[in-house]
């Protein structure tokens, strides 16, 4: 919480009323579900058991309290976005599973914006993520980090998609004009990261958000009448530099692309030369690694609006530093190698143990957003039914080894509750055999029913 004095002092120094009043004014908002979820019996075992529930169900409950108000002479701005999340199991979850706690608090946004002029502005405080323009994964979005979330459960929400990835602390001069905007962001390193046999859910936040140093520089230019075309690049502990745009082909048909290179690997890789040792006998202290290896992103997507607003997408992503075939079988068979039973009771408990950490290395991977393999194919649309109800499917597939995300929304608009309150329902499901990217865990089928209230 040491990070908090970035504001408290700042805060300290504005007019007692102002804030009071400023604070007291806010948005809220209730989010609340309930969904149930069967998992396939996984390859992997602990202790002979499965580390996972193969059935389960959770509630889910979220407040959201936001605000955006002027402080001082229309020059100073509190912006705050803040969410308070809480899960129940139907039953305790298996070993792969455990949260070290069933709530938590998270700052998407907590800053104070100072207006230099019409156009410059600085931002400071813990500031919100800027996603790119894919929904899969945007190889132009440089700052992603850890998810702040439950391993278990998720709010399936369209609305809420990505909103527990932990925003960082730093600071943002920019410049927007017209025809341009400029922007300078500061992310700095307040914290090592956390232990890698762990799951990022259980690290501290700032150990989410701030255990690298990052300088980012983006440019985007608006003076093409069809065009849209960014660039931004990236200093720290690791550099990189990304180039994006959006073509309008016509006022219903949009194309997006995306193209990132970086310096070296930006999440931990299988070590093979340890995993042979490992499947030698030779226990080594770490089985993943990050290389000094340049690797590059590819987005494409196409997305199209009828004249009723229906929305359509598909897209295309490519990343070189993904797994090949060959990298991938090598994960999957030092798991194999591990599930193995032995007569010794020791070698089953260090056999646990690597189990554990190749779950969470895999984990975090997924958790800061990154996909493991390196082809894939998403798409996803927005149907409007009527005035109140619409449905939001989408899909994801691994073009490699044909295991796939996909699921459909249907949500609903309350008129009766004057347009503040939304239920939907639906369902998920993650499929592929138990050697694939989204079978690894167990292929999974969930349920799940909720709402969310405005205020």
């Amino acid at each position: 919480m040491s990070s908090l004095r970035w504001l408290v002092l700042p805060l300290a120094m504005l007019p007692g009323e102002r804030v009071s009043a400023c604070l007291s004014d806010g948005d809220m908002a209730l989010f609340g579900q309930m969904s149930a979820v069967r998992k396939r019996p996984a390859s992997w075992q602990i202790g002979a058991n499965d580390p996972w529930r193969t059935d389960n169900g959770y509630t889910d409950l979220v407040v959201k309290y936001s605000n955006r108000c002027l402080l001082v002479d229309e020059q100073i701005r509190l912006n705050v976005a803040l969410y308070g999340l809480t899960y129940y199991p139907v039953r305790d979850g298996g070993a792969f599973e455990q949260d070290d706690h069933r709530a938590r608090l998270l700052f998407d946004r907590l800053s104070l914006t100072y207006n230099l002029s019409d156009t410059v502005r600085l931002e400071a405080g813990k500031i919100s993520n800027k996603g790119g323009l894919f929904y899969l994964k945007s190889p132009a979005n440089l700052l992603s980090n850890y998810s702040g979330g439950f391993k278990s459960t998720r709010i399936y929400h369209p609305a809420l998609n990505q909103v527990w990835a932990e925003s960082s602390w730093g600071f943002e001069l920019s410049e927007t004009s017209e025809n341009n905007s400029l922007s300078l962001t500061i992310v700095p390193k307040l914290a090592q990261a956390g232990k890698t046999y762990e799951s990022s859910g259980n690290w501290s936040a700032t150990q989410r958000s701030n255990s690298r140093d990052r300088y980012l520089l983006t440019y985007t230019d608006y003076r093409f009448a069809d065009h849209t075309p960014s660039a931004s690049l990236m200093f720290g502990d690791a550099n990189a530099i990304a180039l994006a745009n959006s073509y309008n082909l016509s006022q219903q048909l949009t194309f997006n692309s995306e193209l990132a290179l970086h310096s070296k690997q930006r999440w931990r890789h299988l070590d093979e030369a340890k995993a042979e040792q490992l499947q030698n006998y030779v226990f080594p202290d770490a089985l993943y690694h990050t290389r000094e290896k340049q690797g590059w992103e590819l987005a494409l997507g196409v997305q199209y609006t009828t004249e009723r607003f229906n929305h359509f997408g598909i897209g295309y992503y490519f990343q070189s530093e993904g797994y090949s075939a060959r990298q991938w079988k090598k994960q999957t068979d030092v798991i194999n190698f591990l599930s193995q039973k032995t007569p010794y009771p020791s070698l089953e408990r260090a056999f646990d143990a690597y189990k554990y950490l190749m779950a969470s290395e895999i984990y975090n991977a997924s958790s800061s957003g990154n996909l493991l393999g390196k082809h894939y194919i998403n798409s996803y649309a927005t149907i409007l039914l009527n005035e109140q109800d619409r449905l939001q499917p989408w899909s994801a597939i691994n073009l490699m080894d044909k295991s796939s995300m996909t699921g459909i929304t249907y949500i609903r608009q309350l008129k009766s509750l004057n347009n503040q309150m939304e239920v939907y329902t639906g369902v998920y499901i993650m499929a592929g055999k138990n050697n694939s990217e989204f079978g690894l865990f167990g292929e999974t089928l969930a349920t799940y029913i909720g709402f969310n209230y405005t205020f």
